[in-house]
């Protein structure tokens, strides 16, 4: 076991950890079982408590800590997951996860509208479970371009223009800092933002 400061350490962090996946998944799990579960994965898991907290400069304490948020965060979404697979009866590997290589595949097809290139453009490795059933099922493949237009649709102009001339045009950062006024970095840092929220959109990063 840990020793009592640490241990303190483990149950705070744990509750950070366990607080925004509580609120996602409040219908089906409660918040002292996440942070339970959190802290008592923290136990079965010292070697990840001891990289992660047994630092002494106070930056590498800091970022020690963010990183176990975000390693209990991802257990507790997996827990929340399951219970919401039990309450809703479906399995746990019916659910998708869009890679940000395959979204930026599938902007591409959609932006394009050409449908029958998507073997051509989707990566196989990017598809996962779902490859076999682009080939057999084109339905499949029209409801992730739906998935998609409808998360691009929920971000603000810029960010759409921008998005779709790096990923549909395959303009570069230069040439679309050109059109909208601003440096190539800063084009940069929009594609990321509007990445992620284009991932949140479709479910979230994968916690496994």
């Amino acid at each position: 076991m840990y020793d009592d400061d640490t241990w303190q350490t483990v149950v705070e962090l744990a509750a950070i950890a366990a607080r925004p996946v509580h609120q996602r998944f409040s219908r089906f799990v409660e918040f002292e079982d996440l942070k339970q579960s959190a802290c008592e994965y923290a136990v079965r898991r010292k070697d990840k408590v001891s990289e992660y907290l047994d630092r002494e400069d106070p930056g590498a304490v800091r970022q020690g800590e963010a990183a176990m948020i975000t390693f209990l965060r991802r257990h507790c979404e997996r827990v929340a997951r399951k219970e919401k697979a039990t309450a809703l009866g479906y399995r746990m590997e019916d659910e998708y996860f869009y890679r940000p290589a395959l979204l930026e595949a599938l902007i591409k097809v959609w932006g394009s509208g050409d449908k029958d290139s998507a073997n051509q453009v989707l990566d196989p490795a990017e598809m996962g479970g779902r490859r076999k059933k682009l080939a057999n099922e084109g339905n499949d493949l029209l409801a992730m371009i739906a998935d998609v237009d409808a998360a691009m649709s929920k971000l603000d102009a810029r960010t759409y223009g921008i998005i779709s001339l790096r990923y549909v045009n395959e303009a570069t950062l230069q040439d679309i800092g050109d059109q909208w006024g601003i440096s190539a970095q800063r084009v940069d840092q929009l594609i990321e933002r509007g990445m992620r929220q284009l991932v949140k959109a479709l479910g979230g990063r994968s916690p496994y």
